[in-house]
């Protein structure tokens, strides 16, 4: 009788939706049924050759990095931004935009370097716990494999000369020998997954004509991507009903861009109707009337700024209308942050769940300055840059 009232106290907190979701997925788990629906061997669609895709790729921010404007920094920026790249080629990473962490030179992609735990790279994803007391979070061994970084390299290379692609091509190509299809740890979050396609994505395009990105290489990052896209449409249902929250908008978004930048994979064009579909749905849901964010957290916050922005900005060029609402709601979370922002700094209080995240760091602001950010969305809806002589 215990049992009977809580599922109903639970039914009536979250929703039948969520609850007989969460059921039947550890049903599928327990049976083996989850497992099933995500193999690890399974054929990949014909891909473009490289040359093809040179001469036709489709529409992105910029053709390569030539066509990106040249970048201007003090001399001090300039310093941190040669350290940053340097401690990277030297397997030193920064953790949650504040920890530097010596990975060393040949990190193994799958061992936490917080407890020292290492996985077994032959367990299903399903099989792997987020957090265990033995294993400990599993989002340390995540954070190198998410790609980030890559753009400090790229924004090194940009400014100083000092060529970046070899080195991360062979990373790349690493994290594929690493982490066998939809097993290990980095395969458990599609979150995870997405930002990793989308940092990919921008490594290709800005190394585009670059000798490093070579057939070999540009076929064998595509098979990844497609195995990784397969995974993320095939378990999205997790995020958008037991998760909703910045996880479902990366996901979605990440299949509705999933037709436009990789057309070459025919279900491509269903994922991308369902992503867009379903991407428009979560920013209509998560960002309120006012500009506020279902997570109450301002960094979260930020990161659904920077995914608008891919989404928003990638539509453009793809000649695609998204729901209005979408346009709304991005227009109402800039006004929102900017008025809690501090003018002199472009910091926002610390409010709300925040670790570290920021997905895609593209400039050489400080983690806590929303200036960056808040000013390409504000540029891609109005056309007009939100701050003078700054951001």
């Amino acid at each position: 009788m215990h049992k009977i009232t809580g599922l109903l106290q639970l039914i009536k907190n979250m929703g039948p939706r969520y609850v007989f979701y969460r059921i039947g997925l550890v049903f599928r788990q327990r049976s083996g049924l989850l497992k099933h629906r995500f193999p690890t061997t399974f054929p990949i669609p014909p891909i473009p050759t490289l040359d093809a895709w040179r001469s036709n790729a489709p529409a992105f921010f910029f053709t390569d990095k030539t066509a990106l404007p040249e970048i201007h920094l003090s001399t001090a920026d300039a310093e941190a931004l040669a350290l940053a790249a340097a401690n990277i080629r030297q397997g030193i990473f920064k953790f949650f935009s504040a920890i530097d962490i010596n990975l060393g030179m040949d990190y193994d992609w799958i061992t936490n370097p917080d407890s020292g735990y290492k996985y077994d790279i032959k367990t299903h994803w399903t099989e792997i716990a987020d957090y265990d007391p033995v294993s400990g979070d599993i989002k340390y061994v995540w954070e190198k494999s998410r790609f980030s970084w890559l753009h400090t390299l790229m924004r090194h290379e940009k400014y100083s000369g000092e060529p970046q692609a070899e080195f991360i091509f062979s990373e790349i190509d690493a994290w594929i020998n690493a982490n066998p299809v939809n097993r290990g740890p980095n395969w458990r979050c599609s979150q995870e997954t997405s930002l990793r396609i989308l940092n990919w994505t921008w490594a290709i395009y800005f190394y585009k004509n670059d000798a490093a990105l070579t057939p070999q290489r540009f076929q064998r990052i595509q098979q990844s991507i497609y195995a990784q896209l397969h995974h993320v449409y095939h378990h999205i249902n997790f995020s958008r009903i037991a998760v909703r929250n910045n996880h479902a908008i990366t996901e979605t978004m990440m299949l509705m861009l999933s037709g436009w930048l990789f057309p070459w994979f025919k279900e491509t064009a269903t994922w991308s109707n369902k992503g867009q579909q379903w991407f428009e749905e979560e920013i209509d849901y998560q960002v309120y009337d006012d500009g506020t964010f279902l997570q109450f957290s301002m960094n979260y916050h930020r990161l659904v700024v920077q995914l608008l922005s891919w989404g928003i900005g990638l539509a453009e060029v793809h000649q695609k209308k998204l729901n209005p609402i979408v346009y709304d709601k991005a227009w109402k979370s800039v006004k929102f942050l900017h008025a809690c922002q501090d003018e002199t700094t472009g910091w926002l209080p610390n409010y709300g769940s925040n670790d570290g995240a920021l997905f895609f760091p593209l400039s050489a602001a400080d983690f806590r300055d929303y200036r960056p950010q808040l000013n390409s969305l504000h540029v891609l809806l109005t056309g007009y840059p939100l701050y003078v002589g700054a951001g």
